[in-house]
């Protein structure tokens, strides 16, 4: 039997995102149209297209001309700091400073390096120990003047925790004196109220298949009036910052998957608790939570483990059929110390030592117990793992040169 507790990297099809996917399709199968076509068949893919912008605009708390559809989290939140910092710099010179949060997800933390060589400076915020990221209010106080955009996380796609994106917009607030706030919502949309119009960032990323809606669908809520440079002239689609033909049947089934999530979110907050907690009460002694409790969502558990295989673990748990991760899904395969953990105060081995835990509107007690059951010969063959591995490299330095 299948365990399923990756719901973080990304969640499973849910029944009302596949209705609505499936209803459109029939739909445009039979009136096919371009949504920018004249046509009866145009003007009736445009009409299916904006009832699902409206829809996803009243879920999160925006005005439908607000909505811009993308292909997903990562291209939103590509297209808000590059596009937003461009726009900033082109409109006010003075204004190359980018600002990222130390929790930022690589889609946010990986345009770092191509900002700085557009000439952009990049600062990093500093993380405490429990994963929350520091907003120095003097620090941005004396750099306001130059601060273009600066992108903060409301919830770690890693290790959970709740960020202050509204100490943020606050301390940024006056006459945008301090640039322009966007926040990735990517993960804080299924578990906590988030709402475009009560956080008052500029800019917010969603993603659909975080909440149940196709790999491929997603949305950018932004201001308008913000200047913006996109990289992606065309047809001038999606108020000019998207362009592309939209993928009219997927918006529809991510405004449903949307519509459904808001929905349950209050009854899920809970119910996600409630496993949260049965978990935590079923670990072993030697597994603890890597951040306070109180810090972070209840559906993201992130543990420390004493091991600095991951890798090890994950492999027995997927054999037990339990699925969960050592961290963020865009590093799978790789085996290596999380920035972001380091960033918190631990040391590289301590970075290692982590699994990752997320549930989702599926999820049961008995995935929950699988997993707890699964656990502890888990950890035990990735410590007789890293037993060879430290006997090994005792040894090495005494082989001789050319010895196996």
């Amino acid at each position: 039997m299948m365990h399923y507790l990756d719901h973080a990297a990304t969640s499973p099809l849910i029944p009302e995102a596949l209705e609505a996917w499936t209803r459109a399709q029939r739909d445009l199968a039979k009136f096919p149209g371009n949504p920018s076509a004249l046509h009866a068949g145009g003007r009736r893919a445009r009409r299916m297209l904006e009832d699902a912008r409206a829809r996803v605009g009243h879920a999160l708390g925006a005005d439908p001309h607000e909505v811009v559809f993308t292909s997903g989290a990562t291209e939103s939140d590509v297209l808000a700091v590059s596009g937003t910092a461009r726009g900033m710099r082109s409109a006010h010179p003075e204004r190359d400073l980018v600002v990222l949060s130390g929790i930022e997800h690589d889609a946010v933390a990986k345009q770092a390096d191509s900002l700085t060589r557009e000439g952009f400076l990049v600062h990093v915020l500093d993380v405490d120990g429990d994963g929350v990221s520091v907003v120095d209010h003097r620090w941005f106080e004396d750099h306001r003047a130059r601060i273009a955009v600066t992108s903060m996380s409301l919830v770690s796609s890693e290790i959970g925790t709740i960020q202050p994106v509204t100490e943020l917009v606050c301390t940024t607030a006056a006459s945008h004196a301090g640039g322009y706030v966007h926040t990735d919502a990517a993960q804080a949309i299924p578990i906590i109220d988030t709402r475009f119009d009560a956080l008052g960032v500029d800019l917010m990323t969603v993603g659909g298949h975080k909440i149940g809606a196709p790999v491929g669908t997603g949305a950018l809520v932004i201001r308008r009036g913000i200047p913006f440079h996109s990289d992606r002239p065309g047809g001038g689609h999606e108020r000019g910052i998207r362009s592309g033909t939209p993928d009219v049947a997927g918006a529809c089934a991510f405004a449903a998957a949307l519509d459904a999530t808001v929905a349950r979110r209050h009854t899920w907050q809970h119910r996600a608790q409630e496993l949260r907690d049965h978990l935590i009460r079923g670990l072993p002694d030697e597994v603890v939570p890597s951040v306070r409790l109180d810090a972070a969502v209840p559906s993201i558990i992130h543990l420390s483990i004493p091991t600095a295989r991951p890798e090890a673990v994950l492999m027995h748990m997927d054999m037990a059929g339990v699925m969960v991760s050592a961290g963020s899904a865009c590093h799978a395969g790789v085996t290596r110390p999380s920035d972001i953990v380091m960033r918190m105060g631990r040391t590289e081995e301590q970075a290692l030592g982590v699994l990752r835990i997320s549930l989702g509107w599926e999820t049961t007690t008995d995935d929950i117990d699988a997993f707890l059951a699964a656990l502890p010969h888990a950890l035990d063959s990735a410590r007789c793992l890293d037993t060879i591995t430290h006997v090994q490299g005792r040894a090495m330095p005494h082989q001789t040169p050319g010895s196996p």
